[in-house]
């Protein structure tokens, strides 16, 4: 469909005493429908919407297809892990808050779309706003280079790399520091994990947490952080992609995720596979197509 109107713009959005940054691409398609629904909000991955991974060239593919977008970057983003403000849980009024501006510009059908951490990040939400009649505008949820479960991931690279502090020595510290209440705990320190994503003390090999942020999102105890135990909970429609070389989550997650949730009664469950690494470039204009078919089959007559 050609598309004779689409344009792109920096806002924010009010969130309390803050904001939350975002970037609006509207769509106004050739048709006798103004603009196609639903829209898409986008999540984004470690470094957030407007450096890293698929969420930085989606929504122009989508707005050509009349597919407008909201990409947001949550309290996740950027350097919130590090000084202890990154907590998952707390991207959930967030999205509520982004959903309510999207439904006050007249949307009514609004899907979640999240990149790699992104992907934990809407899998959480959907299950925590699965009942339809309390959310009735939640219509979907696509996940893109998703782990199964975030601790299992971070854990497994760092065993891998022989981190430096290890992942045990990581959960004992944390343990004592954040007693015996994590989420409110007074006390919370920066932590730089070395080898965390190779084999060198090199900058692009480590990671930086705060112990809180770190517990919440890594620990063995971050349930919102394990997609596998959020999406058993989702009864709507679910499209999982992934690279097969991808080398930071192994291609089997994407299957295993989707078995767990046909396995726990969701009828509308697709997953498909790119022939590309973790960041999905390269294969922008093929995963926009699996994405654009996969919104027009469901959601237009």
């Amino acid at each position: 469909m050609k598309v004779k109107f689409m344009e792109q713009e920096l806002i924010s959005i009010p969130f309390g005493n803050s904001k939350i940054d975002a970037l609006f691409y509207h769509s106004t398609s050739q048709s006798d429908q103004s603009e196609k629904e639903p829209i898409i909000i986008h999540v984004h991955g470690f470094l957030g919407n407007f450096l890293d991974g698929s969420q930085r060239f989606l929504p122009p593919i989508l707005a050509k297809s009349g597919y407008s977008s909201l990409s947001i970057n949550t309290r996740m983003a950027n350097f919130s892990l590090f000084f202890g403000f990154g907590i998952l849980e707390d991207t959930v009024p967030q999205i509520d808050t982004a959903i309510v501006f999207l439904k006050g510009l007249g949307y009514k059908k609004i899907i979640l779309a999240g990149y790699s951490l992104g992907g934990c990040i809407v899998l959480r939400y959907a299950a925590l706003r699965n009942d339809p009649s309390a959310y009735p505008s939640l219509k979907g949820v696509i996940a893109l280079a998703t782990p199964r479960s975030m601790p299992d991931s971070i854990r497994h690279r760092w065993d891998i790399w022989k981190s430096e502090p290890s992942y045990e020595e990581v959960y004992r510290r944390a343990k004592e520091i954040l007693k015996p209440d994590p989420y409110n705990a007074s006390e919370d320190r920066t932590i730089l994990i070395y080898k965390a994503r190779g084999d060198t003390y090199r900058p692009e090999h480590t990671e930086i947490y705060t112990y809180k942020t770190w517990w919440f999102l890594a620990g063995p105890e971050a349930e919102g952080a394990k997609a596998s135990k959020q999406i058993e909970r989702l009864k709507i429609p679910i499209l999982l992609i992934q690279g097969w070389h991808d080398d930071i989550i192994d291609p089997i997650e994407t299957f295993e995720l989707a078995q767990t949730a046909l396995d726990a009664g969701n009828k509308d469950v697709s997953a498909f596979y790119v022939n590309v690494g973790h960041t999905l470039e390269g294969k922008e204009e093929e995963l926009g197509d699996i994405i654009i078919k996969w919104l027009d089959r469901r959601f237009q007559k």
